[in-house]
């Protein structure tokens, strides 16, 4: 069994070591709780790191006021201290800041075995709270670039997205692949999907000074599409007699397939397949039922063909008019 050490574990161990350095150099009392603090505050993300840093001082802030109460009505014992909670942990749930509990409950465990709550109390228990907290925000200042993970990630999107179109036209061309074969496809690529949504929006909460969301926006479009792809392939398995456009149809989802990516804008493909659309509706209704059904269920497959494909282009335009 190999065992990993990721960032968060080095910068955790090196963030500990030295809140509790400085803890100590500063002569503070209980200095290594500087040290616990840090841990506490360590995150995976730079902007949950600082929420939840902001929701401590905030919960520290109300402890503190609740606990000097406490001990200087009771006196410094275990009863105090738990009237003291009895109290605390509803108001925390009240601003929503339990991940403060805790944390503070640890720093007000000194004022209880000082058997004070002076000035000099509470200026110790801030500067270990600041101390421990700024270290780990320091600390979570220093993320790896997640980019070469996204990008692969919509490398593979897209590879799923062109087998799964390659498919449909060979489905509608030939009429000889499963779409079992494709219903498997999809799910593959809303797995896929899903993973990279997580990595983008942790990317993003790692953008600090800037709200870079592009990543999400693209993810967003390619769910999207996911979806039209699901109501495409629907209607597609319920096409029973063959269309006479179903050739055209086909070539344009080859053609797709053969070009999706990033980069590409889409508004030829857009304009291929309005013209598609209008001779379409241009042509002579069949006769009968059956014909009349599964040229219908085409025409809705089209219409969704064209939405995914007009997304793209929206998608396209949008960030080309924001940088």
């Amino acid at each position: 069994m190999t065992m990993h050490i990721g960032m968060r574990t080095i910068k955790t161990a090196v963030g500990t070591a030295a809140a509790m350095l400085i803890a100590y150099s500063l002569h503070l009392e209980y200095w290594a709780a500087a040290g616990i603090i840090t841990i506490l505050s360590v995150q995976n993300t730079t902007k949950a790191s600082f929420r939840l840093v902001a929701y401590r001082l905030l919960a520290t802030l109300l402890g503190f006021v609740i606990a000097i109460g406490a001990f200087l009505i009771l006196g410094y014992n275990a009863f105090a201290f738990g009237v003291f909670l009895v109290i605390f942990i509803p108001i925390t749930n009240v601003f929503a800041v339990q991940s403060g509990i805790v944390m503070t409950a640890v720093l007000v465990t000194h004022f209880m075995m000082a058997r004070s709550c002076s000035w000099f109390w509470i200026k110790n228990e801030l500067l270990l709270l600041a101390i421990g907290a700024g270290v780990a925000l320091i600390a979570n200042l220093f993320m790896p670039s997640l980019e070469a993970k996204i990008m692969g990630f919509q490398k593979q999107v897209e590879a799923e997205m062109r087998e799964i179109i390659d498919h449909m036209s060979q489905q509608l061309g030939t009429d000889q692949l499963k779409s079992a074969d494709n219903w498997a496809n999809l799910s593959d690529l809303k797995m896929t999907l899903d993973a990279a949504v997580a990595w983008a929006n942790r990317h993003s909460d790692n953008q600090l000074l800037s709200e870079n969301d592009y990543y999400q926006a693209y993810f967003e479009m390619r769910a999207n599409q996911y979806e039209l792809l699901r109501q495409m392939q629907d209607s597609l398995d319920r096409i029973e007699t063959p269309v006479m456009q179903a050739a055209v149809i086909s070539d344009a989802l080859a053609m797709t397939a053969s070009v999706l990516n990033e980069d590409n804008p889409a508004a030829q493909l857009v304009t291929m397949v309005k013209k598609i659309q209008r001779d379409f509706a241009a042509s002579p209704l069949p006769t009968d039922r059956a014909s009349f059904e599964s040229r219908a269920r085409l025409f809705y497959f089209l219409e969704d063909f064209s939405r995914l494909l007009q997304l793209k282009r929206n998608f396209n335009h949008i960030i080309s008019s924001q940088n």
